[in-house]
């Protein structure tokens, strides 16, 4: 089965500019799409091809695949990202019971009191969002040292792909977070 690399016509490697990416899948949608001939099958293989190159964790995952590394999924994350956890994780309880008090008011000028604490929660939870992607960020800033050794170690590949896999967990459940506090 081909690999997202494959699928897109690109090198396997993990440093990838999004336009590129997006121009890759432009290219390999006007062969797959079903409006150009192509198979429902096909285009869905493409959309996940782009998701997984989309998805620091994935692509690093698929990259080490390619290159016949092992990927160890079990072990532990880094120590430092247990204190972003603890950070998150508080954010996340505090929108949740905010969005649950909010959702059970039925009057719209108890709602309008709540604003003033909507807004303070909602910039805890942007300020969440951007510790998080920073940490992505400085994950994927090894990338090229993986990228351009001769032998690049699994068991260091297997950490970060952990790391960024909890990552963009805390990310997407923060944006859903977020979405529903506007």
């Amino acid at each position: 089965m081909p690999n997202a690399f494959d699928l897109l016509g690109m090198e396997p490697r993990l440093v990838i500019d999004e336009e590129d990416l997006r121009e890759a899948f432009r290219a390999a949608g006007k062969l797959t799409h079903p409006d150009a001939g192509g198979g429902e099958g096909e285009f869905s293989a493409l959309n996940e091809a782009f998701a997984v190159l989309s998805s620091p964790s994935r692509r690093l995952r698929c990259w080490m695949e390619v290159h016949e590394l092992p990927v160890e999924t079990r072990g532990t994350i880094n120590p430092e990202l247990m204190d972003l956890f603890a950070d998150v994780g508080a954010v996340t309880q505090e929108a949740e019971m905010l969005i649950r008090k909010r959702d059970e008011v039925k009057f719209a000028l108890v709602r309008a009191m709540l604003e003033g604490q909507t807004q303070i929660c909602r910039e805890s939870v942007e300020t969440a969002i951007t510790k998080v992607e920073e940490r992505i960020h400085a994950e994927c800033r090894n990338f090229p040292v993986l990228e351009s050794s001769k032998n690049p170690d699994s068991g260091v590949a297997s950490e970060i792909a952990r790391n960024l896999v909890f990552l963009e967990k805390w990310r997407a459940g923060l944006r859903s977070c977020y979405a529903r506090l506007v």
